[in-house]
């Protein structure tokens, strides 16, 4: 199967590894898009991909990635479904042993995304490897829940990105998507919520997709926190049908 799929893989996938770029944002300000990696910004866009609406209106995505359970996730789902909010699920393969979870997702509105099988590292392995990596996941899901929605956005593992693995990711229908906010809210000490809501505030700017993971004990707090500061900033958080 696998080598089947290489054989529609285009020809600039397939060549040389391509050098990799880890996805650091220089922030500039509240209203104000940050300033991506260099050259990054063009790779995305001839593969399908985004990091940001291009909008001036006031609205914000959410996306969460999700390689394994914590125990938050019920929580989070909770308040988004409070809120009437429709966010993007990026899980890897182990994640959908989680099945009241992800079930829950797909019944309440959310959008599953392609994270990878095993979240490796992608611009340190083979294309054939970074095939299987995606393929895997995708039908792993689609097997498992054949009528939901089928994956159409791909995060690369670790916010690392090359011209393989997001070429790979677009030769397979998928959508490659980054963020333009994100904050350090994993590890084992559970992270200050007002101080991470309001460091999101600061860089809130129209457009933005906001990435979170729920593998802190904070996170949900921090969740609660910020929804109403980001109404009163004016910002709506938009369902992912938006984008």
């Amino acid at each position: 199967m696998i080598k089947e799929l290489l054989c529609a893989v285009s020809a600039t996938v397939m060549g040389a590894f391509s050098p990799a770029i880890d996805w650091g944002l220089g922030h500039n300000g509240q209203g104000v898009s940050p300033t991506p990696p260099p050259g990054s910004v063009q790779l995305l866009e001839q593969n399908n991909g985004l990091y940001k609406q291009d909008t001036e209106e006031k609205r914000v995505f959410l996306t969460f990635d999700l390689g394994y359970e914590a125990g938050f996730t019920h929580e989070v789902l909770d308040i988004l479904a409070k809120n009437k909010i429709k966010a993007i699920f990026f899980l890897c393969s182990h994640y959908l042993q989680e099945t009241a979870l992800v079930e829950r997702m797909i019944g309440d509105g959310h959008l599953i995304g392609n994270h990878t099988d095993k979240h490796k590292n992608l611009p340190n392995l083979s294309t054939e490897a970074i095939v299987t990596d995606i393929v895997d996941f995708q039908t792993k899901f689609t097997t498992q829940y054949p009528d939901a929605p089928a994956p159409v956005w791909f995060r690369p593992p670790q916010g690392r990105i090359c011209e393989r693995s997001i070429g790979v990711a677009k030769d397979q229908k998928l959508k490659t998507m980054m963020w333009s906010i994100a904050i350090r809210d994993w590890g084992k000490e559970p992270i200050d919520a007002t101080s991470n809501a309001e460091r999101i505030t600061k860089r809130i700017h129209p457009g933005a997709i906001i990435l979170l993971h729920i593998t802190n004990a904070g996170t949900p707090k921090m969740l609660e926190q910020l929804l109403p500061m980001l109404k009163d900033a004016g910002y709506e958080v938009a369902s992912h049908d938006k984008l």
